[in-house]
C-alpha cells in the first residue's frame, strides 16, 4: 500500500457534471428529510445521512476541546441530528470556543474537502476522514457511537482501498455535499423547539454560549447560519466542474 504521504498527494480526474449534480442532490434529499417529517414519524433512509454531520459536530467540540488544552472525557451519538461531547477546559474562553466550534466543523471541514476535490486530491479526502473517525473512536463508549463511527470508517476505507475511480469521487464529493448543509437541519430543530418551548429553559449549543457570553442565543443560531451560507457560496465553484 502507497505511503500515507503518497496517498495525500495522489490526485483523480475530475467528475463529469452528472455524478457532482447527483451527489449535491443527495445532499438536498437529506436537508429536506430534516424539515419533513412524516406524519407516522418515520423518516427516509437520507435521514440516516446525517449521522456523518453529527460526528463532525462532536469531533469539533472534542478537537477544540483539545487544542485550547483540555481534555475529552466521551463522545456519543444517540440519533442522526443529535449527540453530546463531555470534555474539560481550562477556561471560560476555552469554553466558549469548543461550544462554538460544533456548529461551525462541519460547514467548514466540506469548505475545506471541496477545496482538496478542486485540485483532484479526492484520496486526502478520503483519508483525512479516516482519521477523524479513528480521532472520534478513541472517545467513543457506547454501541450506537462504536457502530456509527466503525460504519462511516469502514465505508470510507473500502472506496480508498478498493472503489474505481468513478466511486472514490462519488463518496468524496457526496460527503463535501453533506457536511457544507448537514447543520441546517440542526439549526432548524434548535429554532423550532424555542418557538415550542416559548424561548425558555434550552440546553441546546446556543443557548450555553448565551449563558456563558452573554449574546443573545438568536445571534449564535445566526452567525451559524451565516457561516453555512458562506462556506456553500465559496465551496459551489470549487465543486461544480
Amino acid at each position: 500500500m502507497a505511503s500515507a504521504f503518497a496517498v495525500l498527494n495522489e490526485t483523480l480526474p475530475p467528475p463529469g457534471p452528472e455524478l457532482v449534480g447527483i451527489t449535491a442532490l443527495v445532499a438536498a434529499a437529506v436537508v429536506v428529510t430534516a424539515f419533513a417529517v412524516p406524519a407516522d414519524g418515520r423518516r427516509s433512509v437520507f435521514y440516516r445521512a446525517n449521522f456523518l454531520g453529527t460526528l463532525f459536530h462532536e469531533g469539533g467540540h472534542a478537537l477544540v476541546s483539545i487544542l485550547t488544552g483540555g481534555g475529552v472525557l466521551r463522545v456519543a451519538i444517540d440519533s442522526p441530528e443529535s449527540g453530546g461531547t463531555w470534555s474539560r477546559e481550562p477556561s471560560a474562553l476555552a469554553a466558549i470556543l469548543t461550544i462554538a466550534a460544533g456548529y461551525a466543523m462541519p460547514p467548514l471541514a466540506g469548505l475545506g474537502a471541496a477545496a482538496l476535490l478542486h485540485r483532484g486530491l479526492v484520496p486526502a479526502v478520503l483519508t483525512l476522514t479516516l482519521a477523524a473517525m479513528v480521532f472520534l473512536l478513541l472517545f467513543t463508549r457506547d454501541v450506537l457511537t462504536f457502530v456509527v463511527v466503525v460504519a462511516v470508517g469502514a465505508i470510507v476505507f473500502g472506496a480508498l482501498r478498493w472503489a474505481p475511480p468513478w466511486l472514490k469521487n462519488g463518496v468524496a464529493y457526496a460527503e463535501a455535499w453533506l457536511l457544507l448543509t448537514s447543520e441546517i437541519g440542526g439549526l432548524r430543530a434548535i429554532v423550532s423547539n424555542r418557538f415550542q418551548d416559548g424561548f425558555g429553559g434550552q440546553e441546546d449549543d446556543a443557548a450555553m454560549l448565551a449563558r456563558s457570553t452573554g449574546i443573545p442565543g438568536f445571534v449564535w443560531i445566526a452567525a451559524w447560519f451565516a457561516l453555512i451560507t458562506w462556506a456553500v457560496w465559496r465551496a459551489v465553484p470549487l465543486l461544480w466542474p
